[in-house]
């Protein structure tokens, strides 16, 4: 992309030094035009893109005691790390790696 802007920009540069000649030469109305274009090349050759920065931030609060190092698969057994949770709609999910099955953590009430 930039090396694109950087080729309409020098084309623009050369654009607008025929446009020059022509107007030199006696022919106004196509030297204004070869102008017009040189300059719009040139414009948007020059100009920067457009950035938008974009933040998400998911934070995850469980009120209940949560302890990682001791999940473990309710198909398999296989012990579950912090890796294996994500959250998919606003819902935290728990995938498997051994046995590939993926389900919904319920958090138990405190009292």
């Amino acid at each position: 992309m930039k090396a694109v802007k950087v080729i309409l920009t020098i084309l623009g540069v050369i654009v607008l030094f025929f446009g020059l000649v022509f107007l030199i030469g006696g022919r106004p109305v196509t030297g204004a035009v070869i102008l017009a274009s040189g300059g719009f090349m040139v414009v948007f050759g020059l100009r920067k893109p457009k950035t938008r920065d974009v933040v998400i931030k998911r934070e995850l609060e469980l009120t209940g005691d949560v302890n990682l190092e001791s999940m473990k698969c309710t198909q398999c057994a296989g012990t579950l790390s912090s890796e294996n949770v994500s959250v998919k709609a606003g819902t935290v999910f728990i995938s498997c790696p051994y046995c590939h099955s993926e389900y919904q953590i319920e958090e138990a009430p405190k009292w």
